[in-house]
């Protein structure tokens, strides 16, 4: 590459991801990485010269739609059963019969399916019914078209089932291009009566007209009006005739009065084809004078939070020391509508009145409780946090940065993307917060019911804010106002409730163990060794991670000509030292951070530019670098090296940077979407820093990245096999396939064996129990039976219960089993002045000599010093001189 072309490329990489980082729905596939270069002052001032004119030129930034638009629809057939079964019949197991207008399914086992041969125009549908069950799981609905015949999961659509017996309507939209050939109806995943009332296939259509943007000008709330149709729409906007042609848009200006301090500013539009269509924003005004309630704060409060509200009951100010950091704007809502309220004075609290609605606060301390009973559907507390965003957090769903946008294309591409409100499923612990340049606001509640909102920039109000809010109708809601980093609301949102009891154990310890090994003496193992998962694409090979963990449970040494490293997503190379192979272990691990440590940057940094790339602002990530600085410090820990101790220390330090958990399964994961896999390796790679240095905040560090992994983890359960499962990452392969409510059990694993190397430290919250919770439903997800039995699915279906392939080998889960009962699963390693020992027994150092707990009569190697490796005929208690 020459050196005009370098210049010209860097030039317009510094400009690009100024770009990208204001503009990501902009963001293309990253050009090569340039080596590391010293930049000349001219170079930068024109790239950031370029960065600015860029973004000059489009300052008009896309906003995303909140509002669902609405959508006109046509009954294609109806089924009611008044004649029969009216052509659907079981194919397995279950039995269909129909009667008194119902269709009557008795399901006899986990995978029940009825269908019905059809012939109708495809496009957009939705399949309807009206059912009471009594068996257990969700539902699916299954078709096939003239031009897919074939039934698959590319065909598919989920709906929620509930079997307490009581009449439900329930729904699943699924998109048939052709003539819709046949339907089928998975009802649940469990044996159990199904009753069905009736069934309807409905057309779907949206809406022509849709409200797509608000801004805010002056005095003036600006509504942009699309027409998507192929035909001009005659419309009246609030009363006033216009007409907006085919495939147009047009501005429509709404007068903000600015009498109140909040004001609900709405912009409606009939037509005579089709229904109407609404949108409501809440403008703040500031500067309007109004009579302000304070909420009492109780003695001993420490006063640095103080809280105001509008004698209205629209508004209410929060404060910290004195500045404005976020907005109760409104308190609550119904469609819209401000309720009229009028206060009352409670004990230390403040109670508003309306028809049929009320509203409860109070102030401890930094904690503002909000508490809302209404006799209809409402929206409240809406909490916006004002200042620049730092940090954001919907638990499960988003896990923003500085400056970034919420419900971004960073990470999934599909409609997907749209988080603003989630399945509830999908949210996996109750938090939201903002931390901005002013304050950290954060919010949690009790009911999972609820439907969580969450928006940044606050895109429904078309304001610069920072927008988080519940919907129900009884909502309970404690918000925290102070100025931690999100690491101390994740805490303390946990801290609130506690960690979940455990799960109960599927299985006990021995039957566990069992079932782990019929697994790896079964499915997993040919004459060539083992298989990473059972499918035939991976491999058969003599993995020392199996072996290992085969010798770890029955004390019995698999012969193998030779060993391949790895197999399993914990290591576990025991193996190696009770066959006689320390040294090749020691020559693989040697060769394996001398590779490390070439590829490690001046800066200490490790640097990815792959496929997956595109839409990150730079070239790395936590995710990263911390799974090679684990590497070294572990290479470090076990035999001293210094090299490899001054290389993880140094990526330590350039980690310290880092703020997001992301970018550590690059091999099919956005390098920007946030991923429980970086915090399993920041913990292991900071814990190990620790131990080799003492540095306290090494361990702050390993406690900051340990919290940064709990969004991951379902703290609540509405399902059997749902609790403390672990949704990977917040994000999709390739853009395509979302994990968001999907757990993949490995990945929590990792991080849950991680949390055992921090727990002797840290006391911050009982990160054992954390591990421990992630480890029974790791179990709970094992195939309990069938020719799978003992291996861990690559994902589970949460409302199907459902396990999914690919299917994993069981190492890394009894790795984990093992250190949370205090048992050695690799290696154990005493260091004690200038003497290390590194053995596959516990072992101990005093006065100049390892102790060494084994079995009497096995035969082992231990490495001493990092270098010379001793033969062992065990004792049962074995004592080795170290000089």
């Amino acid at each position: 590459m020459c050196e005009t072309r370098l210049m010209h490329r860097l030039a317009g990489g510094l400009a690009r991801r100024a770009f990208e980082r204001r503009f990501p729905w902009t963001t293309r596939r990253a050009s090569p990485p340039a080596k590391q270069s010293v930049v000349p002052a001219i170079l930068l001032v024109t790239a950031i010269l370029l960065a600015t004119a860029i973004c000059a030129a489009a300052s008009d930034l896309p906003q995303i739609n909140p509002v669902a638009r609405p959508e006109l629809s046509e009954t294609v057939h109806e089924w009611t059963f008044d004649s029969g079964d009216e052509g659907w019949t079981a194919q397995n197991q279950c039995t269909v019969s129909s009667g008194g207008g119902l269709l009557k399914i008795q399901s006899a086992g986990d995978d029940p399916y009825l269908d019905c041969p059809v012939d109708f125009p495809g496009g957009q549908l939705t399949l309807s019914m009206r059912v009471r069950a009594r068996a257990g799981g969700g539902g699916g609905l299954y078709w096939t078209t003239d031009q897919s015949p074939r039934r698959g999961e590319d065909k598919v659509a989920r709906f929620p089932l509930d079997h307490d017996g009581q009449w439900h309507e329930t729904s699943a939209i699924f998109n048939a291009p052709g003539r819709l050939r046949d339907v089928r109806i998975d009802p649940g995943t469990a044996p159990g009566e199904i009753e069905i009332d009736w069934i309807r296939l409905i057309r779907r259509r949206p809406h022509p007209l849709t409200i797509q943007r608000v801004e805010r000008v002056g005095n003036q709330v600006r509504f942009e009006v699309e027409n998507d149709s192929e035909h001009a729409v005659a419309l009246l906007a609030d009363g006033q005739a216009m007409k907006i042609d085919a495939g147009a848009a047009m501005w429509i200006s709404r007068s903000a009065a600015g009498s109140r301090p909040l004001e609900a500013v709405s912009l409606e539009l009939r037509t005579d084809e089709y229904p109407p269509l609404k949108r409501t924003v809440f403008v703040h005004h500031p500067e309007v004078q109004t009579e302000w309630i304070a909420i009492p704060s109780p003695q001993g409060n420490r006063g640095d939070v103080s809280v105001q509200v509008a004698r209205d009951g629209s508004l209410a100010l929060i404060r910290r020391n004195g500045v404005l950091v976020a907005l109760l704007g409104p308190l609550v809502h119904c469609d819209g509508r401000l309720p009229e309220l009028k206060p009352t004075e409670e004990n230390n609290a403040i109670r508003f009145q309306g028809d049929g609605i009320s509203v409860r606060l109070r102030l401890l301390e930094q904690e503002l409780s909000v508490s809302i009973e209404s006799d209809r559907p409402c929206e409240g507390p809406v909490v916006r946090a004002v200042g620049g965003l730092e940090q954001g957090l919907l638990a499960g769903l988003e896990y923003l940065g500085k400056g970034e946008r919420s419900s971004s294309k960073l990470d999934i591409e599909t409609d997907g993307h749209l988080r603003f409100a989630p399945d509830r499923l999908m949210v996996t612990m109750p938090l939201m917060s903002f931390v901005t340049d002013r304050s950290s606001v954060a919010m949690t509640w009790t009911d999972m019911q609820l439907q969580p909102v969450f928006a940044t920039p606050n895109f429904f109000d078309g304001a610069d804010d920072h927008r988080m809010a519940l919907r129900g109708e009884q909502i309970d809601a404690i918000i925290r106002i102070d100025d931690q980093p999100l690491r101390e609301a994740i805490l303390w949102a946990v801290g609130k409730r506690g960690l979940p009891p455990l799960p109960q154990p599927p299985r006990t310890p021995e039957q566990q163990r069992q079932l782990c090994l019929n697994a790896l003496n079964g499915p997993l193992r040919t004459e060539a060794g083992w298989g990473h998962c059972v499918q035939e694409r991976w491999a058969r090979q003599p993995f020392a991670d199996m072996a290992s963990t085969v010798w770890r449970l029955t004390d019995e040494v698999p012969e193998l000509p030779r060993l391949v490293p790895g197999g399993a997503h914990v290591p576990n190379g025991s193996i190696y030292f009770v066959t006689g192979r320390a040294q090749e272990w020691l020559d693989h691990k040697t060769r394996e951070v001398q590779g490390i440590m070439q590829r490690q940057q001046g800066d200490g940094s490790f640097r990815y530019d792959g496929e997956f790339r595109r839409g990150h602002f730079e070239n790395t990530a936590s995710g990263v670098c911390a799974r090679p600085a684990a590497t070294l410090l572990e290479y470090a820990r076990v035999t001293g090296d210094e090299a490899a101790l001054e290389a993880g220390l140094r990526a330590l330090e350039t980690m310290k940077r880092f703020r997001t958990p992301r970018g550590a399964q690059v091999w099919e994961v956005p390098l920007h979407t946030p991923d429980q896999l970086a915090s399993a390796y920041l913990v292991w790679a900071y814990v190990r820093g620790y131990e080799l240095t003492g540095k306290d905040e090494y361990l702050e560090h390993a406690r900051k990245w340990a919290i940064s992994g709990i969004p991951f983890v379902y703290l609540w359960e509405s399902y059997p096999i749902m609790l403390y499962s672990t949704p990977p990452v917040f994000g999709a392969t390739q853009w395509r396939h979302s994990w968001f409510g999907l757990p993949v059990q490995w990945v929590g694993g990792v991080y849950a064996y991680a949390l055992t190397l921090l727990a002797p430290y840290d006391d911050s919250l009982d990160w054992n129990h954390l591990a421990r919770g992630i480890l029974i439903s790791a179990e709970q997800q094992q195939y309990p039976d069938g020719p799978n039995a003992g291996l861990l699915p690559d994902s589970f279906n949460i409302p199907h219960q459902r396990r999914q392939p690919a299917d994993i080998n069981p190492c890394a889960l009894l790795s984990l089993r093992m250190v949370l009962d205090g048992q050695l699963d690799f290696l154990s390693v005493a260091i004690e002045g200038k003497h290390r020992v590194a053995a596959p027994f516990p072992v101990t150092i005093r006065d100049g000599m390892a102790r060494v707990e084994a079995k009497a009569g096995v035969e082992y190697q231990v490495i001493i010093d990092g270098k010379r490796i001793v033969d062992v005929k065990s004792q049962g208690i074995d004592v080795l001189p170290l000089e």
